[in-house]
């Protein structure tokens, strides 16, 4: 099948799961143990759904020790992006996370020899500019600290690494491995969620926490269900990615997949959720088509 149909397909299922799990933080509760039943349920469907269409389970060493070690930093990045966003600003947090695209962006023509064209330089550039413009620093209470500082450059470091761990995997001579580089991936992303919901669940003496008012509990059957459905589509996303990764130049790849997955998901809290876009968000959403067309090089 044609790479940019697939990677079409890949930004779209990414679009899926970004608004299920808006919708859900928006109806139901949005506490630290929603966040790892959210975490636990997507990333148990998504290992299921992934060994269901699995044709071969053979896996080397290498698969084995890559994947963990994906696990491990993609668990990190998840508590350092958590606590990045609950210490500091907001905006300026996804505009430092959102910029850790340049690392596996950069890393293809240093680690893997592949050319950048000049237009496409303006694309990465552009697609910064999208990043910084298309989130609303207004209304923010948070200040930034050192604190938030470290939080956010650990975030950083493993948002790129991840990237680039893709990349490594799909450029190796195991990347027919893929189905079982993913299971193990979210296997292990699964336990390490679960082992986080004991623990607080042990702390609150419950399973059942206290709701915000005018939100629902998500252990029923109906969010549950949307969550399940979020794991099939981040299954999805994630099989797509790591096999995109490694056949398309790293230049155009990770700033499209990132940056369509922005233009799409603000045009959809617009459209779907009413939340209104500001000017600056706005010019973000044009530099960000812009990008993307710079980066997918229509003149060579």
């Amino acid at each position: 099948m044609n790479n940019a149909l697939l990677l079409i397909i890949s930004v779209f299922a990414n679009l899926c799961s970004s608004v299920i799990r808006k919708y859900v933080t928006n109806r139901y509760e949005s506490n630290a143990a929603a966040r790892q039943i959210y975490a636990m349920v997507t990333s148990a469907v998504s290992a299921l759904v992934l060994l269901a269409l699995a044709g071969s389970l053979k896996v080397s060493p290498f698969t084995v020790i890559l994947a963990l070690f994906f696990g491990i930093v993609t668990a990190t990045q998840a508590i350092f992006n958590l606590q990045a966003l609950e210490c500091g600003p907001f905006s300026y947090t996804t505009v430092i996370i959102s910029l850790s695209m340049l690392i596996p962006t950069l890393s293809g023509a240093i680690f893997w020899d592949e050319s950048i064209a000049l237009i496409q330089i303006v694309g990465i550039v552009l697609m910064v500019g999208c990043f910084v413009f298309s989130v609303n620093t207004g209304g923010e209470q948070k200040k930034a600290s050192f604190k938030w500082l470290v939080y956010c450059a650990v975030a950083f470091v493993c948002t790129g690494l991840i990237g680039i761990m893709q990349k490594v995997h799909q450029s190796s001579a195991y990347k027919d491995e893929l189905d079982a580089f993913l299971i193990i991936a979210f296997a292990f992303s699964c336990v390490y969620s679960t082992a986080r919901w004991i623990i607080l669940t042990v702390k609150n003496g419950s399973i059942r926490f206290p709701v915000e008012e005018g939100k629902k509990t998500v252990l029923h059957w109906k969010p549950l269900l949307m969550i399940a459905f979020a794991g099939c589509c981040v299954a999805a996303n994630n099989k797509l990615n790591l096999f995109l990764s490694g056949v398309m130049d790293s230049a155009v790849f990770f700033p499209v997949v990132n940056g369509a997955g922005l233009i799409l998901a603000s045009l959809a809290a617009f459209l779907l959720f009413r939340e209104r876009l500001t000017k600056r968000q706005w010019i973000g959403l044009v530099l960000g088509i812009a990008a993307v067309l710079c980066l997918c090089n229509p003149f060579g």
